[in-house]
């Protein structure tokens, strides 16, 4: 199985509505806070691996020009996403265990999801 990084990248950016959005597991290089870029990250933060399943912590952080953006965006666009991943096979269902604003540290406008997906293992 792919690491469930890569998995929630590539269903984020498989949504034609998050196309100003797009998803990777990194900041992109070119983004500072001098000249903020849309974009979201997602990031393994936890979790438990089972025999016959995984629940891992995903934070999906979805950054911008202004609070009220990614606020918005991330209600309205990046959490119904989310939300269907169980349209995959290998995905069970999906907690959402947190939503929070989340500046980042150099001040740039950041909000996150925490989510935790059950997904069949083996």
């Amino acid at each position: 199985m792919a690491p469930v990084e890569k998995t929630v990248v590539a269903w984020l950016n498989a949504d034609p509505a998050l196309a100003d959005w797009p998803a990777s597991m990194d900041v992109p290089f070119d983004s500072d806070s001098a000249d903020p870029s849309t974009f979201v990250t997602v990031e393994r933060v936890g979790g438990v691996e089972e025999w016959f399943r995984s629940r891992p912590l995903v934070a999906v952080q979805v950054w911008g020009r202004s609070s009220y953006q990614v606020a918005d965006a991330a209600s309205s666009l990046v959490l119904p996403r989310l939300q269907r991943l169980p349209l995959l096979d290998m995905v069970a269902c999906v907690d959402v265990t947190g939503m929070s604003d989340f500046p980042a540290p150099d001040g740039r406008a950041r909000y996150q999801i925490l989510i935790q997906p059950t997904i069949q293992v083996g």
